[in-house]
């Protein structure tokens, strides 16, 4: 089987996947349905079935497949753009400007009757990963930053470890006004509904087009900034793009589900080593599979203890942490063995 083929099957498979994966975020959950009971969403009558289906599941699904692909998506161009197997969508301190956005909202007591019915929480938190996204732009922009994707993650890690800080004082401070986001904190699409799938399905697809487009450009950054400049590589708006499409990308899928960690750096990394590092089908076989592996972990965390839930983000949290740590050892142990030779 050529490398073309391959892909082809890996790509299907994965599509296969994601349908498996969405019919059974319909069925499950704390009342179980059967295959054949699904024919009742079509009919007229009004159905229990029909009712859950359509009210809650169907548009949980679709923010925690749309939070998925966008993570996966942002997670492979990171990790093309610094050429680092490690970085993913928290590393430029997005995810946290959304959490402490969020920690406001709701330590402020803002007002539902500003969003309509869009919840503050996820507004706010839409608006502050917005504003972590552009002052690491902004940073971006600096002449001193122009070729360093290494002080420009550290900025990131920095302005991400900041944002975390203010949000730890507010929890301390405001511990009876922020009880209840615990569970956003967490990462959780429990009450999500249609109203965030029309916020975020515009800047979803906006963000996940500009990446796509991005990817093969992103192939030239392989042998470094220097060569991929004198192949004729615009690097500086390139990162610029990059970072604009990945903020908006993360912003949208803190609004759809909370915080979620390590779907951007697991996805791409097993599609990596199935069909390569060649940048379109890494960004675009990566959102399949990060829409997979999402929507799978958001029907565990609604069936495990049922009628109960967890926060999906606990389960990509147990899924991540020792994928992150088999990262590093690999790392460790690649490093080692070039060492000895």
């Amino acid at each position: 089987m050529n490398k073309k083929q391959k892909e082809i099957v890996f790509t299907a498979a994965s599509l296969i996947l994601l349908a498996l994966s969405f019919v059974l975020a319909l069925l499950l959950g704390s009342q179980k349905f059967s295959p054949a009971q699904l024919k009742d969403v079509f009919s007229e009558s009004p159905s229990l079935v029909k009712t859950i289906i359509l009210s809650l599941r169907l548009p949980r699904a679709i923010l925690a497949a749309t939070a998925g692909a966008l993570l996966s998506a942002s997670g492979a161009a990171f990790q093309m753009y610094f050429r680092n197997s490690l970085a993913e969508p928290g590393i430029m301190g997005i995810s946290s400007g959304a959490t402490l956005g969020a920690v406001i909202a709701q330590a402020l007591g803002i007002s539902s009757l500003l969003f309509g019915s869009l919840s503050p929480i996820n507004a706010f938190a839409f608006f502050g990963a917005v504003f972590a996204g552009i002052i690491i732009i902004l940073i971006s922009q600096n002449q001193k930053t122009a070729g360093g994707g290494v002080t420009l993650l550290l900025c990131g890690t920095a302005l991400g470890t900041f944002y975390a800080a203010v949000t730890s004082i507010i929890l301390m401070t405001k511990i009876r006004q922020v009880n209840g986001l615990y569970h956003w904190i967490l990462g959780s699409f429990n009450g999500r509904g249609w109203t965030e799938v029309r916020f975020i399905i515009l800047p979803a697809l906006i963000s996940m087009t500009i990446l796509i487009f991005c990817a093969n450009r992103l192939d030239l950054l392989a042998g470094g900034e220097t060569t991929a400049q004198a192949l004729g590589l615009e690097t500086r708006r390139l990162r610029t793009t990059v970072l604009i499409a990945s903020s908006l990308a993360v912003s949208a899928a803190v609004c759809a589900g909370g915080t979620i960690n390590f779907v951007g750096l697991i996805a791409p990394h097993i599609v990596r080593r199935f069909l390569g590092t060649k940048g379109k089908t890494l960004v675009v076989v990566s959102m399949i599979f990060g829409a997979v592996l999402l929507l799978i972990s958001d029907t565990v965390a609604r069936t495990v203890i049922a009628p109960a839930e967890f926060p999906t983000g606990i389960i990509t949290s147990l899924l991540g942490a020792p994928f992150f740590v088999s990262l590093i050892f690999a790392g460790a142990q690649k490093h080692g063995a070039k060492d000895r030779l």
